[in-house]
C-alpha cells in the first residue's frame, strides 16, 4: 500500500490538492489499550504562554459565539471568540459576563474577542481592551483575506498597543506564503482556510480558494521549513470528527468551527419553528442578511459571499465537544499516538476514490 506523509500529498505539479474527503489515515500498530488511557493528552500549544485542553475554538460569528458559548467551551478546555458584529459596549458586557460568571463557578475560561481592521475597529479595540487589560487572553483580527496590507497594518498597531500582555490571532490565509507573511509580522496564531465554510460562497462568487486540508499542509510546511512558532488554526469545512483529526494530522494545532456549534443551546439567537422543527439561524458574516442587519445593506459594487440558513436545535454545546474529543481520542489509538505531536509524526495518508468514500459512510442505514 502506498501511503504518504501529509506534505507529500501536495506532491509535484499536476497533483490535485486534497480536500478532507480525498484522503484517509492508515491504521498502524498501537500499544495503547484504550481511548480512555491516562497516557492520552489532547492539550495543544497556541502560543508560548497559552495552551488549550481541547484543540477546538468556536468561530467569532454572530450566530455562534457570545458569552454563553465561550463559558460552555472554555469551562471544558476549549475556547470561544466573542464576535465583533455588535457595539464595543456590548462586547465589554459579554466579556464581563465571562469573567463574573467564571468567578462564581471557580476557574476562568479563556477570554478572546474579535476586531476588524480600520479606524472604527481601532476605536473598538481601545474601548474593549482598556476595560480588561489584565484579563484578555486573545485578540482576534478577523478579516476575509489576511494576506493583505490592511491586515499587516492592523496587526502591527495592535502589537504596539498590547506588547506581550495578550496573544494575537489573525486570518484568514490559504497558503504557506500567507502564513509566512503573518508569522513574520509577529502573529501568535493564524487562521488557515478561505472559502471552505458551509455557509461561505467565496469560491462560487470569486473563483478563489484552496481546499482547507491543502492549505493546512502548505502552511505547516512553511512553519516547519522556517521554524516559525505561530500556531495553525484550521478554519472552514470541518463537518465530522474525521475532518478534525485530519486537520491535526496535517499540521494544525487546533480547529475553528462555526456550523458545529450553531444551533446549540448556547449559540446566540432565538429558537424558532421551521417546518415544525425547533431551529436557530446560522448565517455567514459576509451574507446579505448580515450586511443588511449590521451595515444597512450591501455597498454598491459588492456582492454577498455568504448565505443564511436554519439549523435544527442540537442540544448543549458540550455534546458536540464530547463527540469530537472522543473521535480524536479514538484516532490517537489507531496510530499509537499519545498526543497531537505524535499524531502528526505517525500519521500516514492514502488517497481515496469515490467508492472508498461511499464505503466510509454508514451506508447500512440507507434505504
Amino acid at each position: 500500500m502506498i501511503s504518504f506523509r501529509a506534505e507529500e500529498l501536495l506532491g509535484d505539479a499536476g497533483v490535485t490538492p486534497p480536500a478532507f474527503d480525498d484522503v484517509l489515515l492508515v491504521p498502524a500498530y498501537s500499544s495503547l489499550s484504550s481511548r480512555l488511557s491516562s497516557e492520552i493528552d489532547l492539550r495543544t500549544r497556541l502560543s508560548s504562554t497559552f495552551r488549550l485542553g481541547i484543540p477546538i475554538i468556536s468561530s467569532p460569528m454572530d450566530t455562534v459565539t457570545e458569552s454563553q458559548m465561550a463559558l460552555s467551551l472554555g469551562g471544558r478546555g476549549a475556547m470561544g471568540v466573542i464576535h465583533r458584529f455588535m457595539t464595543p459596549e456590548r462586547q465589554v458586557e459579554e466579556i464581563n459576563s465571562i469573567l463574573t460568571t467564571s468567578q462564581i463557578g471557580g476557574g476562568r475560561p479563556p477570554v478572546a474577542f474579535a476586531i476588524g481592521v480600520g479606524k472604527s475597529e481601532k476605536i473598538r479595540f481601545d474601548r474593549v481592551y482598556s476595560q480588561f487589560p489584565e484579563s484578555i487572553d486573545w485578540v482576534s483580527i478577523d478579516v476575509a483575506n489576511g494576506h493583505s496590507e490592511y491586515m499587516l497594518d492592523m496587526l502591527r498597531w495592535v502589537k504596539n498597543r498590547i506588547g506581550n500582555t495578550a496573544n494575537i490571532m489573525v486570518g484568514n490565509v490559504a497558503t504557506g506564503d500567507g502564513y509566512k507573511f503573518l508569522a513574520d509580522a509577529g502573529a501568535d496564531a493564524i487562521r488557515v482556510g478561505i472559502g471552505g465554510g458551509s455557509i461561505c460562497k467565496t469560491r462560487l462568487m470569486t473563483g478563489f480558494g484552496v481546499p482547507t486540508l491543502s492549505s493546512v499542509i502548505d502552511c505547516y510546511r512553511a512553519k516547519a521549513n522556517h521554524k516559525y512558532d505561530a500556531a495553525i488554526i484550521a478554519d472552514g469545512g470541518i463537518r465530522y470528527p474525521a475532518d478534525f483529526v485530519k486537520s491535526l494530522a496535517a499540521g494544525a494545532d487546533a480547529i475553528m468551527a462555526g456550523r458545529m456549534f450553531a444551533g446549540t443551546i448556547e449559540s446566540p439567537g432565538e429558537i424558532v419553528l421551521v417546518n415544525g422543527v425547533r431551529s436557530k439561524t446560522y448565517r455567514g458574516m459576509a451574507s446579505r442578511e448580515v450586511q443588511e442587519d449590521k451595515r444597512g445593506g450591501l455597498k454598491p459594487g459588492t456582492c454577498a459571499e455568504g448565505v443564511s440558513t436554519h439549523i435544527p436545535l442540537k442540544g448543549k454545546a458540550h455534546y458536540i465537544l464530547d463527540e469530537f474529543s472522543g473521535g480524536l481520542r479514538s484516532a490517537l489509538t489507531y496510530c499509537n499516538a499519545r498526543n497531537i505531536r505524535e499524531l502528526r509524526e505517525n500519521a500516514r495518508f492514502i488517497r481515496m476514490s469515490q467508492s472508498s468514500l461511499d464505503e466510509s459512510h454508514a451506508f447500512g442505514t440507507k434505504i
